[in-house]
């Protein structure tokens, strides 16, 4: 094989993967596009799943947020809540109870306000999950 047929080989091979990035990114665009219009037809929980049939699929729309704790935070704020409340909110190895925490919120919204002065809340992707249904 001769040093051009190795270089043209080399673009060839180099202009088909650019073309198949190319078009794995418009395809990822569409998607994105469509689980947008889907979940702007469905409906989006702030946290929670939501579901919806047609006539031939069911769509699932769950949105909910990632929680991070602030450990040094929390070091500092911990003595304002009483143990029990602490032990049940945040684990031993300073993780989120998210159950727990949304439950603090509904039954002592003052105690939970200061519990999350040591969490950061960050909205998560909202999932969009299809399943064909058996046509009647």
């Amino acid at each position: 094989m001769t040093e051009s047929n190795h270089a043209s080989r080399l673009d060839e091979l180099a202009y088909e993967l650019e073309k198949a990035k190319d078009a794995e990114a418009a395809a990822r665009n569409q998607r994105l596009q469509i689980e947008q219009l889907l979940s702007e037809l469905v409906g989006v929980k702030d946290e929670g799943s939501y579901t919806t049939k047609g006539s031939y699929y069911k769509v699932t729309t769950t949105a909910g947020f990632t929680r991070t704790l602030d450990a040094k935070k929390w070091e500092e704020i911990k003595h304002r809540v009483t143990p029990a409340v602490a032990s049940k909110v945040i684990r031993t190895r300073l993780e989120i109870d998210t159950r727990q925490l949304k439950s603090l919120q509904g039954l002592d919204p003052a105690v939970y306000n200061i519990v999350v002065e040591a969490v950061t809340t960050k909205p998560k992707k909202v999932a969009v999950k299809f399943e064909r249904l058996g046509v009647k």
